[in-house]
């Protein structure tokens, strides 16, 4: 039976007021148990007219979530207590050197002191650096940079390559952890026969053995890149060279880094590997020498040197990577 007054066109809320009244309690039933579920839903503490906020995302600490803002003073802690403890370990090696007053642990003070004389000069010959130093390190950093530059150049490329065409990924990947599996120095020999002694042999046993982390980390960077911006861009009809420097590069730039910084430290591995064999300069070729004519304190020089190569040229890529990449950083952190 029409009720008066009210037809199917009416709003929701007439026919709500003009239905009987034994209806009412069932309607009463159905809204209590709705606002219980919500209740039970809901966190502890949670008000009804309040969002719970998502914790905060670090700057510069990819993936890791704090509940706290970040304190300004926090990274200068951090660097005074790693700067303490190295220096804590510097101390105890000069009480233990100075004590013991053996030849082949020299003080660290008798280390610094020869390293500064052997490559540094006083300033009033007219330079910085010594005649050894071109001789010691100029070669090693020439090469480790040729080597490096050529190994980022095919790691990437190709990485790029294999990343967006996964059926050429799937054919050569095999033959590629082949490649990878095979160590570095014990190509050496092989070098050795087919190309020579000289510098060329060198870059190439470092480009070799440095190609792989940057490969693989740009493969697997640009395989997670979202394919909802790559589409998005391919509806607006965005060229695909524009695709790939503003799209899938920039969400893959924090792989690309991390296989620069690992096969940084290769390179500098491979290096000195390719310098104690059949060399007539740079550092490996120096430690060698000191090593066989029993010289202690310089070999201990040349280890230093070695070990602040490794440390700067870290130090360098790691300040490249936060410059370059805050931004970056920071929208991903926004969109989180």
């Amino acid at each position: 039976m029409r009720r008066r007054g009210v037809h199917r066109g009416e709003p929701r809320r007439a026919r709500q007021l003009a239905a009987p009244a034994e209806h009412a309690p069932g309607r009463n039933r159905h809204r209590l148990r709705r606002r219980r579920h919500r209740r039970s839903t809901r966190a502890p503490g949670q008000r009804r007219s309040h969002r719970t906020r998502a914790p905060l995302r670090r700057l510069g600490a990819p993936g890791g979530l704090v509940n706290t803002p970040v304190k300004g003073n926090e990274r200068v802690l951090r660097i005074a207590v790693g700067w303490g403890a190295a220096a804590l370990l510097l101390l105890a090696w000069q009480l233990a050197a100075a004590r013991s007053a053996s030849l082949f642990f020299p003080t660290p003070l008798q280390i610094f002191d020869d390293l500064r004389e052997r490559w540094f000069s006083d300033g009033l010959s007219g330079g910085i650096v010594t005649d050894a130093f071109f001789v010691d390190i100029t070669p090693s950093l020439e090469r480790l940079l040729i080597g490096l530059l050529i190994a980022w150049s095919i790691g990437i490329t190709l990485g790029v390559l294999l990343g967006r065409i996964p059926v050429v990924a799937h054919i050569v990947e095999p033959i590629l952890h082949f490649m990878r599996a095979l160590p570095g120095p014990v190509l050496l020999p092989l070098a050795l026969v087919l190309v020579g002694t000289g510098t060329t042999m060198r870059v190439s046993l470092i480009a070799f053995g440095a190609v792989w982390p940057i490969l693989f980390n740009t493969y697997s960077a640009v395989r997670r890149a979202p394919e909802g911006y790559v589409e998005t861009a391919r509806v607006a009809r965005v060229s695909r060279v524009r695709v790939l420097f503003q799209v899938i590069l920039p969400s893959a730039s924090s792989g690309i880094f991390a296989g620069i910084r690992v096969s940084t430290s290769l390179g500098i591995i491979l290096l000195i590997a390719s310098e104690l064999v059949a060399a007539s300069d740079g550092i490996g070729f120096g430690l060698t020498q000191a090593q066989r004519s029993f010289q202690f304190l310089p070999m201990w020089s040349f280890i230093v040197a070695l070990s602040l190569l490794g440390y700067l040229s870290n130090l360098v890529l790691t300040g490249i990577e936060s410059g370059v990449l805050r931004w970056h950083r920071l929208q991903m952190s926004v969109q989180d």
